[in-house]
């Protein structure tokens, strides 16, 4: 499947902020469910974007922009190839030792996923895949309740968007890392019905299993990623994948906004 992909945040300072440094995380990698036919892109202000990587193997962007800058709109555009590999990764770039996976994180507790493991029973499972895939359909049963306990309703669309996909894939994170196997966080985007629009980037889990290697798990949804994921970056937890991290010296305090599409695109002839 072809997956076309424009991803919009615009930063909005009142007052204008002097100057504007932002870290980005918007760029996928080839591996063997995916493959990059092409990816720019672009920021509407004077600045040099340079390209790096961080230390998990994630293509970073940076930039430095000096103003006054009232908006700033950075647009990540393109086309990947994705592939079915019934969530089972191969050909990524890996850095770490999957054993580096098993430390927790403040978004990744402990004693919230002993509370989980409890309440789903997972220590009657013997397989470790098995056992993970027990804790998929667990998860995607209790999604909503999850979302109440983090109050959810007096957020934005944006973030609200945000937290309701990341709240589900910590908790598989850290129920993972309790049964010690690695497990790790990852953005990127999702084709979804309709090709609707949504307003933040999707997120999902992966977890090392022996055998098979890194492996994908979706608990907001209940699956393990298809073709209609594209993945662009992980982390130990959200906040070591976000797709943004900015900085700014003047202005107040800054509002953002997201438009992100992800469509099907037809086959042409």
């Amino acid at each position: 499947m072809r997956l076309s992909i424009r991803h919009e945040t615009v930063h909005h300072f009142v007052p204008p902020a002097k100057s504007v440094i932002q870290s980005l995380r918007m760029t996928p990698r080839n591996h063997e469910g995916q493959h990059v036919v092409h990816w720019r892109i672009d920021v509407d202000a004077e600045c040099r974007l340079k390209a790096s990587h961080d230390a998990f193997g994630n293509v970073v962007h940076g930039f430095t922009s000096i103003g006054p800058h009232a908006a700033i709109a950075v647009t990540a555009i393109g086309e990947v190839d994705t592939f079915d590999t019934r969530g089972v990764i191969n050909g990524a770039i890996e850095r770490f030792p999957p054993e580096l996976y098993l430390r927790s994180t403040p978004l990744t507790p402990a004693n919230t996923a002993r509370t989980l493991m409890t309440e789903l029973k997972l220590a009657d499972e013997k397989d470790v895949l098995t056992r993970l895939h027990a804790l998929l359909r667990g998860l995607f049963t209790r999604t909503s309740a999850l979302e109440q306990e983090q109050e959810m309703a007096s957020r934005s669309p944006r973030d609200r968007a945000a937290a309701e996909t990341e709240i589900a894939a910590h908790a598989f994170i850290a129920c993972a890392r309790l049964l010690d196997v690695p497990a790790r966080y990852v953005a990127g985007y999702r084709l979804i019905e309709a090709n609707a629009p949504s307003a933040a980037m999707h997120g999902w889990a992966e977890a090392f299993v022996s055998g098979l290697g890194w492996v994908g798990f979706d608990p907001e949804n209940g699956i393990c990623p298809d073709d209609r994921y594209v993945r662009v970056a992980i982390g130990l937890d959200a906040l070591g994948a976000c797709a943004t991290r900015a900085a700014h010296v003047g202005g107040g305090e800054p509002t953002m906004l997201v438009k992100l599409a992800v469509s099907q695109m037809r086959p042409r002839g």
